[in-house]
C-alpha cells in the first residue's frame, strides 16, 4: 500500500473566505456546532457564503439568533438557521439528530469547553470530556443516517494541540480519584 502526503497551500494565517474562494455550496447543508462565537461563526459565515444552508447549532439560541443575524446580513443568505444544542447533555444532542430532516451535506463539530472547573453533566461525566468528546461523537451518531444520504458528506473536526499536554486518565476519565486538574482534564 503506498501512501501519499496531503498538502494545501493554506496555513495558519489563511484566512476562511481564502480557503472557501472558488467553492460552490448552493443546495448543500451544512451544521456547525459552537456556531455563536470563535471560529464556529467565521467557518458558519464562510460557509453562507458560498450557498450552503448553513445550521448554527448552539447552547444559547439568543446568541445564536444574534450571529444568525449577523451571518444572513453579511453574507446575504437567508438560509441561516439556529437550533438548540447542548453537547453536554446527551438528551439536548439525541433530540437534536432526531429533529434533523433530510440529507446533511457538512458537519463541522467545533464547539467545545477549555480549562473550566470541575463540572459534571446530569449524566455525570467530567464536564470538558461530555462536551469536547461525547457530544460530538453522539452528535456524529446520530446524524449518521443524515450523512449517509448526501453524497460526498464530510465530518469536520475541530481540535486543539491540548492533547500534547497531558494523557488521557482512562481508569479515571471524570476524574473521579486523581485530584482535578482543568488543563489535565482540557488534555
Amino acid at each position: 500500500m503506498s501512501t501519499s502526503r496531503i498538502t494545501t497551500p493554506f496555513g495558519a494565517q489563511s484566512t476562511a473566505a481564502e480557503v472557501i474562494a472558488g467553492v460552490g455550496l448552493s443546495g448543500r447543508r451544512a451544521i456547525v456546532t459552537g456556531a455563536s462565537s470563535g471560529i464556529g461563526v467565521e467557518t458558519a459565515r464562510a460557509l453562507a457564503s458560498v450557498g450552503a444552508e448553513v445550521t448554527l447549532a448552539v447552547r444559547n439560541l439568543e446568541a445564536g439568533r444574534r450571529t444568525g443575524r449577523d451571518i444572513a446580513a453579511s453574507t446575504g443568505s437567508s438560509r441561516v438557521l439556529v437550533a438548540p444544542l447542548d453537547l453536554a447533555d446527551q438528551e439536548s444532542v439525541a433530540a437534536f439528530a432526531t429533529g434533523w430532516d433530510g440529507p446533511l451535506d457538512i458537519l463541522v463539530n467545533n464547539a467545545g469547553v477549555m480549562a473550566t472547573p470541575e463540572m459534571r453533566t446530569r449524566q455525570g461525566w467530567e464536564m470538558q470530556f461530555a462536551s469536547n468528546h461525547l457530544g460530538h461523537f453522539a452528535l456524529a451518531c446520530g446524524l449518521h443516517d443524515a450523512l449517509t444520504t448526501a453524497a460526498r458528506a464530510r465530518v469536520v473536526v475541530v481540535s486543539s494541540v491540548g492533547h500534547l499536554n497531558g494523557e488521557v486518565l482512562f481508569d479515571d476519565i471524570n476524574f473521579e480519584r486523581h485530584p482535578y486538574d482543568p488543563w489535565a482534564a482540557y488534555s
